[in-house]
């Protein structure tokens, strides 16, 4: 990344958090986890021009969070031009985040008593798949990346077991509370195929948790914790939950919050610093990698956002000292990459709203990874990255006045050196990529259209094409293409009166693929994929001791 992009991006986090640390009164800080429905609803309230401090592109977010966003929904309703659809999204959303709302609504976020939830939610799900998984090893040529697919046409699901044919899985999440300021929670898993047990995988997982210390409006915490950075709709293209979460010390704001002295211009601000180690499962066993994010809303109708991430050391890369280990940490000094070699990725992402054309979102994001510096001996590092990778896209909201149907076009294209290094500094974990699940040198396009019935559930329906060109050497390798199509279900949460008005929901998704030449053979591939979730959120309150 150039030194001026890094020196900004860090001097810019630094004056964000510095007044939020000052603060003394702190809440707890339970992330909700990244398949809950609560972020359809926020998404669609936002789609609908009723949120303007929602700054979605970096997730998870907490729960007092998207409470608070509920609220801000609840107070935009126009009473003289009711919109149903955005009623009773606002009060599924209450239903969901009763005890949080109450809290911000009351004024009583902050110096809460301890408490304790142990079931926040429970989700079943089945899942069938069947075809070829993708997976490329190009450790054998100049650049390496090695990977395998989860399962096919299900990426983005925090890399849970599965096999061919059905699956079942299982989930549970849950929180405590602790002094005012200290927060546990997580949600861990069983997953697997039905009939016989998988020797391969670990079928119960954590799959996401974490001990969170609140500082006023900072949170940090460490932990198993998800991640999703960036604008994409159908993929991300820098950071995602496409592998399982690897354990990390995080820093961010709860809230959103405005910059001090005239960076206050810049409008609401949302960041998240991560500082973790990776697997073993390469030559440089664990690794360190180090993430920064920063988004900016400074109008209501633009958002705009940039990272950087760093990837270095592991065994026999570890060639530095303190001093070496803090510069490459920091990124500002990557050193001699001679035993102690580095990778790192800059992003930045611009997003616009046009309410006229019924509230129309067009977003770009470009990526960068690497430099020249060695690819042009004494100037390459004053160049541009070595691989830039792009995804954009349009969501028109309301394609009829009613707001209930939406449609979108999304496109990605990644470069050849996208996710990959000359050495075993790739973008993986535990064999899964960390970013989007395309891989290097592969593009996709994206056209969907979705319907609300009744005000109640919702179907979508996505074509689309993709594309994945080798660049290793070897004997018969061809270029890949296939085509596909996917329809989801999703209910709304309802209540269920034989529980005690706890609340049940159902979602489910058929998709379908057809690939010429899988990973580059000469073989053809149909793959399926069924998933069908049940969740209930039981209706009890939080423990509490005072």
């Amino acid at each position: 990344m150039p030194a001026i992009l890094r020196a900004a991006l860090c001097a810019l986090i630094l004056v964000a958090i510095a007044p939020a640390i000052s603060a003394r009164a702190s809440t707890y800080a339970v992330y909700i986890p990244l398949d809950s429905s609560i972020y359809r609803e926020l998404d669609t309230l936002n789609g609908l021009g009723l949120l303007q401090s929602y700054l979605p592109e970096i997730k998870p977010i907490s729960r007092v969070e998207a409470a608070r966003l509920t609220l801000e929904a609840e107070s935009n309703l126009d009473s003289e031009r009711p919109n149903p659809l955005a009623a009773r999204l606002v009060h599924a959303l209450r239903a969901q985040l009763r005890e949080e709302i109450d809290w911000v609504d009351n004024d009583r976020e902050d110096n809460l008593p301890t408490m304790i939830h142990p079931v926040e939610r429970l989700e079943a799900q089945y899942v069938y798949s069947s075809g070829t998984r993708r997976a490329l090893d190009t450790n054998k040529g100049v650049q390496g990346v090695n990977f395998t697919e989860g399962t096919p046409l299900l990426p983005y699901n925090d890399n849970l077991p599965t096999q061919s044919g059905s699956n079942e899985v299982a989930r549970w999440s849950g929180w405590t509370g602790l002094g005012g300021f200290i927060t546990g929670y997580g949600e861990g898993s069983i997953a697997g195929p039905l009939t016989h047990d998988d020797p391969s995988a670990n079928r119960l997982q954590l799959l996401t948790g974490a001990v969170v210390v609140g500082l006023g409006n900072t949170a940090i915490s460490f932990g198993q914790e998800e991640m999703a950075w960036g604008v994409g709709m159908h993929g991300l293209l820098s950071q995602s939950n496409n592998a399982q979460p690897f354990p990390a010390l995080r820093m961010q704001n709860i809230h959103p919050s405005h910059l001090p002295w005239f960076f206050r211009y810049l409008g609401l601000v949302r960041y998240q610093i991560i500082f973790g180690q990776l697997d073993a499962e390469r030559p440089f066993a664990r690794p360190w990698i180090s993430l920064q994010q920063v988004s900016f809303k400074p109008l209501p109708n633009f958002e705009f956002g940039l990272n950087h991430a760093i990837m270095f050391g592991g065994t026999g890369n570890d060639n530095y000292s303190a001093a070496g280990f803090l510069g490459r940490a920091t990124g500002f000094d990557t050193g001699n990459p001679i035993g102690a070699n580095t990778n790192s990725r800059g992003d930045i992402y611009l997003k616009f709203r046009i309410p006229r054309l019924r509230n129309l979102v067009v977003y770009q994001e470009i990526l960068g990874e690497d430099n020249l510096t060695t690819e042009v001996p004494g100037i390459g590092r004053f160049l541009p990255f070595l691989s830039v990778s792009y995804q954009g896209g349009v969501y028109l909201p309301e394609l009829t006045a009613d707001g209930r149907t939406d449609a979108g076009f999304e496109y990605t294209i990644t470069e050849p050196n996208y996710s990959t290094h000359s050495d075993s500094l790739y973008w993986t974990y535990q064999n899964m990529l960390m970013g989007n699940a395309l891989g290097p040198n592969a593009s996709r396009a994206d056209i969907a259209v979705g319907r609300w019935f009744e005000d109640e559930y919702k179907i979508d329906f996505d074509m689309f094409y993709t594309e994945r060109a080798p660049e290793i050497q070897g004997v018969n390798l061809t270029k890949e293409h296939s085509g596909g199509t996917e329809i989801d279900f999703w209910h709304l949460p309802v209540q269920i009166n034989q529980l005690g008005g706890s609340l049940g929901e159902a979602r489910g998704t058929v998709s379908g693929e057809y690939v010429e030449n899988i990973n580059y053979s000469t073989h053809s591939s149909l793959r399926m994929m069924l998933q069908l979730s049940f969740g209930l959120t039981p209706a009890w309150r939080s423990m509490v001791w005072h």
